[in-house]
């Protein structure tokens, strides 16, 4: 565990337009992984009409870190789950609050797919959905690419270009990021990647997605194993995200008021089963086996015998690194965390997942170098 938020540090940033260079502020990995989450009040999944109880720091086989350093977050699959009864989970949330002019940095060996499973990493507001969602990764059941989407409400409008996708690489589902609109499906982009989720992702030994959260835009980007660049590590000190390349999506502020719509970002890492979206017959028999009968998500799968049903269901992550143009606005949320009436996906049988959060970036940047005496930098939003 790395966190930098008092240290001072010489920072080159380019000045060239749209372009920023953005120190590290938190690094959260091997043994010191859980310092920078707690744990959410509610003991079962509220939000989704899911079927898991969160598991808590007592929940060892589900929560730790390996011998390699990899911090493993699993469902529960060696318990008997009678009927009526849930099956434990994981669900952590960011004890720092990250405003706009912030990066996150997702390095994962597995992510958690099968049946019924339903994971994400994504951020919410302060009180969702007026505080805004960002969701980085999320998918369900044996689906094959990531999906990505933003959620907003209030008086502003939030979409997605689709005029001109050139500047970002994945598919647009749908546009309208207004959590009111279209059973909340939010505006939903595909990755065109089959490496970036699901089998193919563990098969290619993971990845890295990056996710920025700038005032003149929101994008994420989705680099395989073997094309993360040499700039992307653990012990990186600063991101330049100008060097990245083409994003998977890209919310502009030209189309969507990030400064209005999204408020500082609690991050969350979760697994839930069945529930609103994963658990919809149209949606879960897209992937798997169709319903015998009366059956449903939760007796086809989350209740009796697990192991076989959820032994792809975890998280295996190597770090999350945070990087902000602003360290002093990162920070410190009460343990209850954000309001936990977020929703983490839509109702709707044709809509995508759901989480919160938004991304700004500094729209200029001056530096000053005074002969004989350190930097000064100077950020004008």
């Amino acid at each position: 565990m790395l966190t930098l938020l008092a240290i001072a540090l010489p920072i080159t940033i380019a000045l060239r337009a749209g372009a920023t260079v953005y120190p590290l502020v938190e690094s959260w990995h091997g043994e010191g992984f859980f310092d920078g989450f707690t744990f959410p009040v509610e003991t079962y999944d509220n939000t989704t009409n899911g079927d898991t109880f969160w598991a808590t720091p007592a929940n060892t086989s589900l929560l730790y870190t390996t011998s390699s350093g990899t911090t493993i977050l699993k469902v529960d699959n060696s318990t008997f789950v009678p009927y009526l009864e849930k099956r434990f989970a994981p669900k952590l949330l960011s004890k720092s609050a990250y405003d706009i002019g912030t990066v996150w940095v997702f390095d994962a060996v597995h992510l958690p797919y099968g049946c019924s499973v339903w994971p994400a990493f994504w951020t919410q507001g302060p009180s969702w959905p007026a505080g805004g969602e960002i969701d980085i990764v999320e998918g369900i059941n044996l689906q094959a690419t990531n999906m990505i989407a933003l959620h907003t409400s209030g008086a502003s409008s939030c979409t997605i270009p689709t005029t001109s996708p050139s500047s970002f690489s994945g598919t647009v589902s749908y546009p309208n990021c207004d959590n009111s609109q279209n059973y909340g499906s939010g505006c939903t982009v595909y990755d065109t990647n089959t490496n970036s989720y699901g089998r193919e992702f563990a098969e290619a030994g993971g990845g890295v997605y990056v996710a920025e959260f700038a005032r003149d835009g929101i994008r994420i980007w989705f680099m395989t194993r073997s094309a993360i660049p040499d700039a992307i590590q653990v012990n990186a000190t600063q991101i330049d995200t100008s060097s990245l390349g083409t994003p998977v999506a890209e919310y502009p502020s030209t189309s969507c008021d990030i400064a209005s719509l999204f408020g500082p970002q609690t991050l969350t890492i979760n697994i839930a089963l069945c529930g609103d979206y994963a658990g919809l017959p149209s949606e879960l028999e897209k992937t798997c086996p169709a319903l015998v009968g009366d059956a449903t998500c939760y007796t086809t799968y989350v209740i009796n015998d697990g192991s076989t049903t959820y032994s792809q269901a975890y998280f295996e992550i190597n770090y999350v690194n945070v990087y902000s143009s602003n360290p002093s606005s990162v920070t410190t949320i009460s343990p209850s965390g954000p309001s936990t009436s977020a929703t983490s996906t839509t109702a709707s049988t044709s809509a995508a997942g759901t989480r919160e959060g938004g991304a700004t970036r500094p729209e200029q940047q001056l530096l000053l170098v005074a002969a004989g005496s350190l930097m000064s930098l100077f950020l004008f939003w």
